[in-house]
């Protein structure tokens, strides 16, 4: 995965300099960076489990802003990595598992914004909509009472509407911005593919959940924190093989480091 993350930030970086030149923009920025990442899921209040542990990112920024202060800007970015696996088997007899979680996805969002600039300060209300797809891909381990536990892969869809605000504004040489804002999930889909039943979707339901960045620009140098969750109710109980499943309550959290190049 790192691999294929480095040659995608090596290919964003050549080709950006033509393509903010041809295309006009007032940002195209490249980007890479670590991320501290949780999963939870819950149950009747009890936590069944809980994942965390580094991911990396690469993606582009950019932005334009018409004579008339209409602002567009989008965001690509494929991610993933390895977490650490805290759980326990299916019911009824449920044990403790500990193994790993790869994952692997992409996200994509668009924003519509309106510039106001009080100089030296600039702030930008927005509204837009977002996707992010991944694969969480549980590995094979074996469970506290020597049990062989089978992995499986998930694979998850989401579509978001999202609203916000984000200011910048000179601090000496440096340029610092702000970014927060709340988004709600208006399509979730968990796909799982069980074995003698073929795949099966199940639809847990968005919650508000919320992001926010903290960023300095130094020349064409950008360095950010930044805070990005996700938040889903339990979804509706489906039959499987006479059994009926469903997805618990679910969450996430990243906290990451972005470092790019304005060109």
């Amino acid at each position: 995965m790192m691999k294929y993350l480095a040659v995608a930030a090596l290919l964003l970086s050549c080709a950006a300099p033509a393509a903010a030149t041809a295309a006009g923009l007032e940002e195209l920025t490249p980007y890479f960076g670590p991320q501290y990442f949780t999963w939870k899921e819950r149950n009747g209040g009890k936590t069944l489990l809980k994942e965390q542990g580094p991911l990396f990112c690469v993606g582009v920024r950019l932005g334009s802003v018409t004579s008339s202060s209409i602002a567009v800007r989008g965001r690509a970015e494929v991610f993933g990595g390895e977490v650490s696996y805290e759980g326990q088997t299916q019911a009824p007899e449920s044990v403790p598992v500990d193994t790993h979680v790869s994952y692997y996805g992409a996200k994509g969002e668009l924003d519509l914004g309106y510039r106001l600039e009080p100089l030296p300060a600039r702030l930008e209300p927005f509204a837009g909509v977002g996707y992010q797809g991944w694969f969480r891909d549980l590995q094979d381990s074996t469970a506290s009472d020597g049990t062989s536990v089978s992995g499986y892969t998930e694979g998850w869809q989401v579509g978001y509407a999202r609203i916000g605000a984000r200011a910048d504004a000179p601090l000496g040489q440096v340029r610092v911005s702000a970014e927060a804002g709340a988004k709600y999930p208006f399509y979730v889909g968990n796909t799982i593919d069980f074995s003698g039943s073929g795949k099966t979707t199940f639809h847990p339901k968005g919650r508000m959940s919320g992001f926010a960045e903290l960023g300095a620009g130094y020349g064409n140098f950008r360095a950010s924190l930044v805070f990005d969750a996700l938040r889903f109710a339990r979804s509706d109980l489906k039959p499987v093989q006479g059994t009926y499943y469903f997805q618990p309550d679910s969450s996430s959290d990243s906290f990451g480091l972005r470092l790019g190049w304005n060109f």
